[in-house]
């Protein structure tokens, strides 16, 4: 891209089809696409950054909600009433949320 060196496309495709040959799919793949491919524009890459974070913190959260203990509002009723005719305060030990 040039950022800490001076463009140079000669070199860039003799290093992409070294490494090419080694066996490196990326560099094959750059290769294929070459002519594709243009500066990266920094609000574009700021973007999808953005988009794959919320893609990750999403998929956790729907893990982290999986995972939870899951309980309708019936049988909730029914489990602080067997608490409190135990004794327990009415939310003695409960998340609060």
């Amino acid at each position: 891209m040039g950022k800490d060196v001076s463009r140079d496309k000669e070199q860039a495709l003799y290093w992409l089809s070294m490494s090419a040959e080694q066996g490196n799919e990326y560099a094959q793949f750059l290769l294929d696409h070459f002519d594709k491919f243009r500066d990266p524009s920094l609000f574009m890459a700021t973007t999808r950054l953005l988009q794959q974070l919320g893609k990750i913190f999403e998929h956790q959260q729907r893990q982290m909600d999986t995972q939870a203990i899951q309980i309708d509002r019936k049988r909730m009723r029914v489990l602080r009433e067997k608490k409190f005719a135990q004794g327990h305060a009415y939310d003695d030990r409960e998340q609060k949320y």
